[in-house]
């Protein structure tokens, strides 16, 4: 598979996209046509980012981790945004949209689930701790599929709110761990926006230590985001 976590995902799970095409989405293109392109202009990740940053009401805050990991600094045509339940997840998506705006970029809205392995060992938590509170059941098919349906749901609540922003694709993954699936994502595009960490059960797979693992490992820059309150994609 190519990919899973991070609003906390991992590598190796094997990838699921109901109504979507097996082919990963635009940024593996984007990755593999990049050195067709003739030379290199001023640096654009940075400003694009403050940019998105003072013109997002939602955001508190927008952090650029990395920087000096984009292979183009003068480009940014694809970008990998970490879809989750947490209270930034809003803000994540909409400091995207408005770097893609600046950028010309392609979302390529990704979300993560448990895979069996991950079930079977209750250890969702990209940093390999337990998924529940301790005295919580054994998880099986039915957490599964109820994890399958909310990423779906939060996936086409990310979609909605791009509104008519239409350089997207959405890629819902089985992984062991949402970290591990964005950073084996990662050097098909050329930036990655993350929510900020957050707590909560199903936070730690999507959120949790999520955010620290992808900042440290991914081969493109990260894009923390803080959203200014509450701008959960759940409670839309």
């Amino acid at each position: 598979m190519n990919g899973s976590d991070a609003d906390d995902w991992g590598g190796g799970g094997g990838a699921t996209d109901p109504g979507i095409d097996e082919e990963p989405g635009s940024g593996d293109m984007d990755a593999e046509t990049a050195g067709s392109d003739a030379g290199v202009g001023d640096p654009i990740v940075e400003s694009a980012v403050a940019e998105a940053t003072a013109t997002t009401s939602t955001a508190a805050d927008a952090t650029l981790e990395g920087a000096d990991r984009a292979a183009r600094p003068d480009r940014v045509s694809s970008i990998l945004v970490a879809v989750g339940p947490g209270p930034h997840s809003g803000a994540t998506v909409d400091v995207a949209r408005e770097i893609a705006d600046a950028a010309d970029a392609w979302l390529e809205l990704f979300h993560v689930v448990p895979s069996d392995a991950a079930l079977a060992d209750d250890s969702t938590g990209a940093d390999g701790s337990d998924a529940g509170d301790e005295g919580d059941t054994q998880p099986g098919a039915g957490d599964r599929d109820e994890y399958a349906a909310t990423g779906e749901r939060l996936l086409d609540a990310a979609r909605d709110r791009l509104g008519v922003f239409d350089r997207v694709d959405r890629w819902l993954v089985e992984d062991r761990s949402a970290a591990g699936a964005i950073v084996e994502q990662s050097p098909y595009y050329d930036l990655v926006v993350i929510g900020a960490p957050t707590t909560g059960t199903v936070g730690r797979f999507v959120f949790g230590s999520t955010t620290d693992t992808v900042v440290d490992d991914a081969e493109v820059p990260v894009v923390v985001v803080e959203g200014d309150g509450e701008t959960a994609l759940d409670a839309a």
